[in-house]
C-alpha cells in the first residue's frame, strides 16, 4: 500500500446481553464512527480491527452474533481515499484481502449470525450485511446498494458471490450493474420484497421500539421461527441471467467500463465457486481493475460531484438577498417545471403569467397535477402534494407579480422576445427583485442591453426533464453584479441543484459541447457517411446514448436553432449541416424510427429523404459502411478538445473540473469518462490538439 497512512475511523464495541426470555448471551457488535454523527466508513485498519473483535468472541459461550451500525449508517462503503491512494501506488491486494478476511470470520461463526441494518447500507457495508445469515432493516428510507460498478470497479468484498445466491443472479446483477450504473439505490421495502432482508422492523434506531422490535425477531429466529433465505437458481436460470447482464453491459458501454464486466464474471463463476475461491478471484481481478483509465476517471468524477454537491464554486461572497415570492413568465411545459421545482425546493408562493388566459389556467392546473401524480406515486403524501399545489397560482393582473423577489422567464427561445418580457415587466416588480432567464444558448448581456438595471439580470438555465437533471448553470452577464449571482446560487442549493458559474458566451457550456459535437456528426452525414457508421463511431466512448438518439431526444430544432447560434459566433469552427436544417424545416421530431420499428435505411422515412434530397442537391455520394468509425472518433475528439480549450482560454469557466461536472450532470455523460476532459487526456486527443493535458483530475 501507500506510504500514506488511513488510520480507522470506526469504533467496535462488543457486548454480551441476554435476550428476553433467553438464558445465555449474545455477541453485540456495535459499530460506530469517530468522527461525531459520522458515517462507518470501512479502511483497511478497521478492517484488521473488525476481525481482531470478531476473531475473540468465544462462540461456544454464546448463542447469535448481532452486528448493528450506528443511528445514521450500518457501513456507508469503503474509504475512497484509500483507493484513490491503491489506484496510483498498484497496492489495492491487501486492502480488498483485509475485507474478506474480516468478513470471511462473521461468515464462518458456528451460531446465528444477524445484521441490524440501522441506516446506510452501501458498499462494503452492505457487503458486511451479506455476510450474515439475517438481515433486518430499519423501515425508514436509507438507501441500500452497491455503487461500485458506478466508481469504475466492482463489489470486492464478496458482493458478486453472496448477493446472487441470496436473491437469485438476475436481481443481484441488477443491483450489481444496473442500479449501480444508473445510480440507483433500493429502499428497505423494496430489499425485503426480493429478499435482500429478511424483515423490515417499524421501529427506528435508538429507541425502546427498536431494541423491542429486533431482539423479538431474533429470539424467534433462535427458537426456529425463522430459517435463512437462500436463492434456487438452476444452471440454466443462472447462467440465463449472467448472458443477458452481458450482452447489456456491451451494448451499453461496448467495453469503455471494464467494472461491470468484471463484476458480470465474478457472478457467473459465483453458481459454481466456493465463497474463498471467488473471493481470491475478486481480490485480483480488483487490483487491475481499480487501476485502470476508468477507474481512475470515475473515482474522480465521483469525488467531483460529491465536492460540488456539499460546496458550489466560484460563489461571490455578497448579500444573499431573500426570496419570498416567486414568479414564472409562461405556462407551457417548461415553465410548470420551473413553477413545481421553486415550489418545492424554496417552498414560496409562485405565480404564473401568459398572455392566453386560457394557457395560463391549463399551465397551472398541470402543473399542480404533477405534485398529484408524484403522490399517487408514493413520492409525497397527498398532504404535502395539496400544500404545493396550493403555492400556485395564476396571475390576475401584472399586480400579483409586483411583489415576486424571483422573477424568471420561460418563454419563445428568441433574443427579441425575451427581451420584450423583461422590458414588459421590469417596471412592474420592485429595482431589487432579480430577473432571470431560462436561455439555453442566448446572451444574457445582450437581452439585458436596454434594462433600467441589468446587472440584476442572471441566465438561471435549469436542464430537462427539470425533476431528474441535477446541473444548473448560472450564467454571469457582463453586468451582473455579485449580489445577483450569490442570490442565485442560493436558490440553486434550495432547489437541491449543483450549480455552475459560467460566464456569458454563447450555449455557455453543455449545449457548447454537445454542438461542437454533433457539428462533426452532422459534417459526416453531409459528406455522404453511412448513417448507421456514423452514428456508432463514438460507441467506444460508452455513451449512454447515440449522438442520433441523443438528437431526437434534444429534438432537431432545438439543435438546428443552437448550431445556428454558434455559427453566428464561431462560423469558423460551427458549420451548418444542410440535413439537420433540412429536417428541422420539415417539422420531423426525430431522425431514426420509433422504439421497436426498424428501417432498411437506419434512419426514419422522412430523415432519409431529407438526407438523400439535401445530398443530390450538393452533389454527394453516399458512401456504404466504410470502417470510417475509427477516424471519425478521433475527429470528435479533437473537436472536443479544441473546443473546451477555446472555452478556458475565454474564461467561460474557471477550470476544466467545471466542464466535466457540467457533462456528468447535464448531459449525463457517464463517469468512466470522468466527464470528459480526462478521457481526451488518455486518448492524446489534448495533446494533439492544445500540446498540453487539461490534468483536470490532478487540480
Amino acid at each position: 500500500m501507500s506510504e500514506q497512512t488511513f488510520p480507522s475511523t470506526v469504533t467496535i464495541d462488543v457486548t454480551r446481553p441476554v435476550l428476553p426470555g433467553r438464558e445465555r448471551p449474545i455477541a453485540l457488535v456495535s459499530l460506530g464512527s469517530t468522527e461525531p454523527n459520522g458515517l462507518v466508513i470501512w479502511g483497511s485498519e478497521a478492517m484488521r480491527e473488525l476481525r481482531r473483535e470478531l476473531s475473540a468472541i468465544d462462540t461456544s459461550q454464546v448463542e447469535a452474533v448481532v452486528v448493528t451500525g450506528n443511528e445514521k449508517s450500518f457501513g456507508a462503503g469503503a474509504n475512497l481515499k484509500e483507493i484513490r491512494a491503491a489506484q496510483f501506488d498498484g497496492g489495492s491486494e491487501d486492502y480488498v484481502g483485509s475485507g474478506h478476511e474480516a468478513f470471511g470470520v462473521l461468515a464462518e461463526m458456528p451460531v446465528p449470525t444477524f445484521s441490524l441494518i440501522t441506516g446506510v447500507a452501501l458498499g462494503g457495508g452492505l457487503e458486511l450485511a451479506l455476510h450474515t445469515d439475517y438481515r433486518l432493516a430499519t423501515s425508514g428510507k436509507a438507501p441500500m446498494g452497491l455503487p461500485e460498478c458506478r466508481l469504475g470497479f466492482f463489489p470486492g468484498w464478496g458482493g458478486v458471490y453472496l448477493l446472487p445466491h441470496l436473491v437469485g443472479a438476475e436481481a443481484a446483477l441488477n443491483i450489481i450493474v444496473t442500479d449501480s450504473m444508473r445510480g440507483r439505490n433500493l429502499k428497505p421495502a423494496k430489499a425485503a420484497e426480493i429478499g435482500l432482508v429478511d424483515a423490515v422492523l417499524d421501529a427506528a434506531p435508538g429507541t425502546d421500539e427498536w431494541e423491542t422490535a429486533w431482539q423479538r425477531w431474533v429470539v424467534e429466529a433462535l427458537e426456529g421461527k425463522h430459517e435463512p433465505r437462500r436463492a434456487v437458481d438452476d444452471e440454466q436460470t443462472w447462467q440465463a441471467a449472467v448472458d443477458k447482464a452481458a450482452a447489456k453491459a456491451h451494448a451499453a458501454w461496448h467495453g469503455a467500463a471494464p467494472g461491470p464486466v468484471a463484476a458480470i464474471d465474478l457472478v457467473g463463476c459465483a453458481r459454481t465457486d466456493t465463497r474463498q475461491a471467488n473471493g481470491a478471484a475478486a481480490v485480483q481481478l480488483f487490483s487491475s481493475i481499480v487501476q485502470s483509465d476508468a477507474a481512475r476517471a470515475s473515482l474522480y468524477a465521483f469525488e467531483l460531484v460529491s465536492a460540488r454537491s456539499k460546496q458550489a464554486a466560484n460563489v461571490p461572497d455578497a448579500t444573499v438577498r431573500p426570496i419570498k415570492k416567486a414568479a414564472v413568465i409562461g405556462a407551457g411545459l417548461m415553465a410548470g417545471q420551473l413553477a413545481s421545482l421553486l415550489a418545492q425546493g424554496a417552498r414560496v408562493p409562485v405565480v404564473m403569467t401568459d398572455l392566453d388566459d386560457e394557457r395560463l389556467a391549463t399551465g397551472v392546473q398541470r402543473t399542480r397535477d404533477r405534485f398529484t401524480a408524484q403522490a399517487e406515486k408514493g413520492r409525497m403524501s397527498v398532504e404535502q402534494a395539496e400544500q404545493l399545489g396550493s403555492l400556485i397560482s395564476g396571475a390576475e393582473s401584472p399586480q400579483d407579480l409586483a411583489d415576486a423577489d424571483f422573477v424568471i422567464e420561460a418563454v419563445f427561445e428568441e433574443l427579441e422576445v425575451k427581451r420584450q418580457v423583461f422590458a414588459q415587466w421590469e417596471p412592474v416588480v420592485s429595482e431589487d427583485a432579480i430577473l432571470a432567464t431560462n436561455t439555453s444558448s442566448l446572451s444574457i448581456t445582450a437581452m439585458g442591453r436596454d434594462l433600467k438595471h441589468p446587472e440584476r439580470l442572471v441566465g438561471f438555465h435549469v436542464f430537462n426533464p427539470v425533476e431528474v437533471t441535477p446541473l444548473l448553470e448560472i450564467v454571469a452577464g457582463e453586468k451582473t453584479d455579485d449580489s445577483t449571482l450569490a442570490t442565485a446560487f442560493d436558490l440553486a442549493a434550495k432547489l437541491r441543484r449543483i450549480a455552475v458559474r459560467v460566464e456569458d458566451a454563447p450555449s455557455f457550456v453543455v449545449n457548447r459541447v454537445l454542438t461542437r459535437m454533433f457539428d462533426v456528426i452532422g459534417r459526416a452525414m453531409d459528406d455522404g457517411g453511412d448513417p448507421e457508421t456514423v452514428d456508432h463511431a463514438l460507441d467506444p466512448m460508452g455513451l449512454p446514448m447515440t449522438p442520433l438518439q441523443l438528437l431526437d431526444f434534444v429534438g432537431p430544432a432545438v439543435l438546428v436553432h443552437i448550431t445556428h447560434t454558434m455559427n453566428d459566433a464561431y462560423p469558423d469552427r460551427f458549420t451548418l449541416s444542410p440535413w439537420l436544417d433540412a429536417v428541422a424545416d420539415a417539422g420531423l421530431k426525430s431522425t431514426l424510427p420509433a422504439r421497436g420499428e426498424t428501417s432498411e435505411t437506419y434512419l426514419s422515412e422522412g430523415a432519409n429523404e431529407a438526407l438523400e434530397r439535401t445530398r443530390r442537391e450538393s452533389g454527394v455520394t453516399a458512401r456504404s459502411g466504410d470502417g470510417a468509425e475509427g477516424e471519425l472518433l478521433t475527429r470528435v475528439q479533437d473537436a472536443l478538445a479544441d473546443e473546451i480549450g477555446h472555452m478556458l482560454d475565454e474564461g467561460v469557466v474557471a477550470t476544466a473540473r467545471d466542464i466535466d461536472l457540467c457533462m456528468i450532470l447535464g448531459a449525463n455523460y457517464p463517469f468512466h469518462l470522468g466527464g470528459i476532459t480526462p478521457y481526451l487526456d488518455r486518448t492524446g486527443a489534448a495533446e494533439r490538439v492544445r500540446g498540453s493535458r487539461f490534468d483536470a483530475a490532478e487540480q
